[in-house]
């Protein structure tokens, strides 16, 4: 497996999407207890059994657990916009403190975040839509160094943004505004081009008052300047128009604005890779202006950096402010511009279309899983709240709100075996990084594994490729590595970390008990088997549940036992006490032998809408979720899920081949794709699923014989690397319509990985049996 290339690993995988959502059961009246409720089915009245009651669980953390205590208002009022460096050492280690009941001064999990993680695995296993994901973030790119003949994205990138070809595709010009309408007057053209490059080491900084790029004062700056000429330098590997002798403006005649972008530093202490600004030629009054795409404008501006909000850019406008110079690119043909930025290398949309019209994380989401008025079973139990957008409308009856029939109580301390704390003092987790959606070799479904075919957030959504699924992360055992030793350890992130990045925390220790009820009314058998199914498996020793704070570093493994109680609500209301008058009578009977009933409910409900025989256990999406759930998780941390980083150590595990001199590799350069969970802890196993990935020309093919030389689609069960006299690689491909599997053996790199859907040539069949391929 370690052989594979381009294989990434991350404590993070996903699982997939449904292949459809399952509609929920009809939902009874509100405001009273039903045994039964009736509906009209397709003509026909239905009864469906209702049930209320409780499932009393006891939660038992398998590894350090952590949920971060809130402010007071009062405290908040006076600290919550301090950030945490500079806050006092007393009120660090109050704001490190667990979730607290302040009455017994012990920990209590708070009901809210049980109750979340429950709904997220019930959407899991009960093919829920996929909806809380924001549609608001449009995304951005650059790819300077990406090689278009290498890399999809740099192809993408390349073909808006060059600014070193000829004919040029990277134009000059100046901002103007006409009433609401933003537009580009276009600059003169010199040499073929509208604007010039400057060494920094040819400028007088002093007298342009100017920071170099290594400065710690730098800042982009437009600069009025005149120069002698400009000639192209043909040393230069993109022979490049260069300006000489720049100057202040009344110097020379010849004008210009010099142009200083950023100077792509990551810490202050780094050296900068530039070394040339930019001169716009003056404006081209014979030119006709060309206006700017308005839902251009819309999504660059909804997608400003900390760097194009600040001086001399404008906060809310970013670039856009009349004269200043801009760059942009104009394919001659289109009424608007789409693309435009601060310099010659400037960040675009993801852009499908070409139009500059950016796409979000929601676009890559089909549109029949994410359906507003459709009502799935996690909505029917825990309840929604649904909010229009322009795209998407209600029914005018539709009811835009509902309680869910689910309330899930705090968690309240019972026990512990060696104490409640992991440590009576606050630790320094691990610095984690921001999650990175628009990191398209992990989060979009990657059909071949090879740069030059990896769809990004450009290809076209649903068609070429879509989101992975649900993010889950793995299990680490009960003693997980989550504490910051030193030197400063950094998951995600550069080495090089400030005081800002890091934090205290308190976690309760393993092996410490909470109680906890969750109290339910009027679910079917189907609704309470679903809750039941999710409990059962936080029950079974092969499997942990995740919660609270610090999941990519191992933190809060679960597991839950749950005893349900059924109640008989006309038993409850007959009598004050029960029969000894020691308690309420609370009408209730414990029914945990029934639970396995309830999940059988359910799970043949699911494979009736599914339309699928068989085990629902066995299905793909179920599989990979008990991947991921899988306890202790996989054994070797540093192999397999942990993050991978920028600057990696050569001497340990790394992702990618570090050259001979190399001490440090960036192990997301090459840009390697995640596998499924399934392939990561190395499962071979024959899931139900449709083909949904391969073409419907191949899935007419079923019933065919094969021929040699004919083209059909495969699907890479397995690779097999033999070291000898030479690196022998011997490939497994499944194809759709033969009985058996394919083999393809080459001596040759491969750039593949299992999973990977790709076009093959049949070099030996015989009826539907393929025996050989070869890679088209």
């Amino acid at each position: 497996m370690e052989r594979i290339p381009r294989r990434a690993i991350a404590p993070y995988n996903f699982v997939e999407l449904p292949e459809k959502v399952v509609e929920a059961q009809p939902l009874p009246e509100q405001n009273c207890y039903h045994n039964y409720s009736k509906h009209l089915i397709n003509g026909e009245t239905v009864k469906i059994k209702r049930q209320t009651g409780r499932i009393e669980c006891t939660l038992t953390t398998e590894s350090p657990l952590y949920t971060r205590c809130g402010w007071s208002p009062e405290d908040f009022a006076e600290y919550g916009e301090t950030p945490f460096k500079d806050l006092s050492d007393e009120i660090q280690k109050l704001r490190a403190n667990f979730f607290i009941n302040p009455a017994t001064n012990q920990p209590v999990i708070p009901g809210s975040s049980i109750r979340g993680m429950l709904r997220t695995l019930v959407e899991i296993v009960s093919f829920s839509k996929i909806e809380r994901v924001s549609g608001h973030q449009r995304l951005f790119f650059r790819a300077v160094g990406s090689n278009p003949k290498k890399e999809s994205l740099g192809k993408e990138y390349k073909q808006y943004v060059n600014p070193d070809v000829k004919p040029e595709i990277v134009k000059a010009g100046y901002l103007i505004k006409n009433g609401e309408t933003w537009l580009i007057q276009p600059a003169e053209f010199k040499e073929g081009k509208t604007f010039a490059w400057a060494q920094e080491n040819s400028l007088d900084l002093e007298s342009l008052n100017l920071q170099e790029f290594n400065s710690k004062k730098y800042k982009p700056k437009y600069i009025p300047v005149s120069y002698t000429n400009a000639e192209v330098d043909q040393t230069d590997r993109a022979k490049r128009l260069f300006a000489h002798d720049v100057d202040l403006p009344d110097t020379y005649s010849k004008k210009g604005v010099l142009v200083t972008s950023g100077n792509m530093k990551q810490t202050d202490d780094d050296n900068s890779p530039r070394c040339n600004h930019c001169i716009v030629f003056p404006v081209d009054k014979k030119a006709k202006p060309l206006p700017i795409d308005d839902t251009a404008i819309e999504h660059y501006r909804n997608a400003l950096t900390d760097f194009q909000k600040a001086s001399p850019f404008n906060k809310d406008w970013g670039v856009l402010q009349e004269d200043h110079p801009v760059f942009y690119y104009h394919d001659g043909k289109s009424e608007t511009v789409g693309f435009f930025g601060q310099s010659p290398n400037f960040r675009i949309p993801y852009s499908p279309e070409g139009n500059g019209h950016a796409t979000t994380v929601l676009d890559f989401i089909p549109k029949n899983l994410r359906e507003l008025a459709l009502i799935d079973l996690a909505d029917a139990i825990f309840g929604w709240v649904k909010q229009e957008s322009e795209s998407e409308k209600l029914p005018q009856d539709f009811l835009k709100q509902r309680a869910g029939r689910v309330c899930v109580t705090d968690g309240l301390y019972e026990s512990n075996q060696n104490g409640i704390w992991y440590s009576e003092t606050p630790v320094t987790p691990q610095i984690l990084s921001e999650p990175k959606p628009s990191y398209f070799p992990h989060y979009l479904v990657q059909p071949n594994a090879d740069q030059l075919e990896l769809k990004h957030y450009a290809s076209e959504p649903i068609e070429k490729t879509v989101i992975r699924g649900h993010k889950l992360y793995w299990q680490k055992g009960s003693d997980p590595d989550f504490k910051l030793p030193p030197p400063k350890k950094v998951i995600g992130s550069p080495p090089k970390v400030s005081d800002t990045q890091t934090t205290l925390i308190k976690p309760v220790n393993k092996g410490v008990t909470f109680k906890f009820d969750i109290h339910f009314e009027n679910l079917s058998d189907v609704e309470l088997g679903a809750l039941l199914w999710v409990l059962d498996i936080a029950q079974n020793d092969n499997y942990r549940l995740s919660l609270g704070m610090g999941k990519p570093l191992g933190l809060g493994a679960v597991k839950i036992e749950p005893i349900l109680y059924l109640s008989n609500r006309k038993k409850r209301y007959e009598n004050l006490f029960d029969s000894k008058n020691s308690y309420w009578q609370k009408g209730e009977t414990e029914t945990n032998k029934d639970i396995s009933d309830y999940v059988s409910k359910f799970e043949n409900y699911m494979l009736e809408k599914l339309d699928h025989t068989g085990n629902f256990r066995n299905l793909c999406r179920i599989q990979m979720l008990l991947a991921m759930l899988s306890w202790p998780g996989i054994k070797d941390v540093e192999r397999n899920t942990r993050y991978m980083e920028i600057e990696r150590d050569c001497s340990k595990h790394h992702i990618g081949q570090c050259k001979q001199k190399d001490k440090k590799i960036n192990e997301y350069k090459e840009r390697p794709v995640l596998p499924n969970p399934l392939d990561v802890m190395g499962i071979k196993i024959e899931c139900d699923r449709p083909f949904p990935s391969l073409s419907k020309k191949s899935i007419e093919q079923q019933t065919e014989l094969f021929l040699e030389d004919q083209e059909v689609d495969a699907k890479v069960v397995d690779i097999q690397v033999k070291e000898g006299k030479k690196l022998k690689t011997t490939i497994i491909y499944e194809i759709q319509g033969s009985d058996c599997s394919a083999k393809e053996e080459t001596y040759k790199p491969v750039s593949l990985a299992v999973g990977d859907i790709l076009k093959v040539c049949i070099v030996k069949a015989q009826g539907k049996s393929i025996r050989k391929v070869k890679r088209v």
